[in-house]
């Protein structure tokens, strides 16, 4: 992008044919097998198992020590279509998110947005309050608001702004825990909604903290250099604007390469000042 973030790699890891495959692709790809997994576990009686071992139990963490499943609880899917539903909100918005971050800053958010949540339970469970969860819809809804905070303007879904989708969805799904008495489901969807959104506050001033300043003085370029190579700073900035609006996946080739080429330069600008 722009600046050098030192957030690690923002091209993705590797292609399968032209399909690029990210961070978050694996994540998604990860899910979709624990999801096939525990099917096959349920299928053949092993139910009782997999929900006793990989399930967050604060009483289970805090009297038999099973620390892992401070992390396994978000891969205890049973088949239900919503899943699906997942998947879309990490595989879209995730790679969104690291593709204008970088790889280590996604995957930071992607772990506190893990861990946070079961902490919290273990400490309530401190308290006298046991509880139990699993899944990752509120992992990954997290995911939404990350993008949300970070292109509040985007048009998605029948052409309504990322904010406001974001706090419909936020609100129905706190009313439907409300409604059924799912205090643990709450106490997720609100601690992993409000961790994406400081994340994401966070992780933006830490990006304009590192953006190199601006020179004041003009450059004259010739006409015969002003391609792709040489870009004016409107162009740069007109489509900075239209990822605010739209997203980083609604650049061309030649909007991208622009940018890359100015991320460069501002890079190698910082490095002899």
């Amino acid at each position: 992008m722009i600046a050098d973030r030192n957030s690690g790699n923002t091209s993705p890891l590797t292609w399968v044919g032209a399909f690029p495959v990210y961070a978050s692709t694996v994540l998604a790809a990860v899910h979709v097998a624990t999801m096939v997994l525990t099917a096959l576990a349920f299928a053949v009686g092993a139910r009782g198992l997999i929900e006793s071992v990989f399930p967050f139990s604060s009483r289970a963490v805090l009297e038999h020590f099973a620390v892992w499943q401070i992390v396994t609880y978000a891969f205890v899917h049973p088949p239900q279509l919503l899943f699906l539903l997942e998947i879309y909100l990490l595989v879209v918005f995730g790679r969104e998110i690291e593709t204008f971050f970088g790889r280590n800053a996604f995957l930071r958010l992607y772990a506190v947005l893990l861990v946070l949540p079961p902490l919290v339970l273990l400490a309530a469970g401190l308290a006298g309050f046991s509880t139990v969860y699993m899944g990752s819809s509120a992992l990954h809804f997290g995911v939404f608001i990350a993008f949300a905070t970070l292109y509040p303007s985007a048009q998605i879904f029948f052409s309504i702004q990322a904010r406001w989708m974001a706090l419909a969805l936020l609100a129905f799904a706190a009313l439907q825990c409300v409604a059924y008495s799912m205090m643990a489901d709450l106490t997720v969807l609100l601690l992993d909604s409000a961790a994406a959104f400081a994340m994401i506050q966070f992780l933006k001033g830490e990006w304009a903290i590192k953006l190199p300043r601006r020179r004041s003085h003009l450059r004259v370029v010739r006409p015969a250099d002003t391609d792709v190579r040489e870009q004016p700073a409107a162009s740069i900035d007109s489509i900075l604007e239209k990822i605010s609006k739209s997203g980083i996946g609604s650049l061309t080739s030649r909007e991208r390469a622009q940018l890359e080429k100015a991320r460069a330069e501002l890079i190698e600008k910082d490095r002899t000042h």
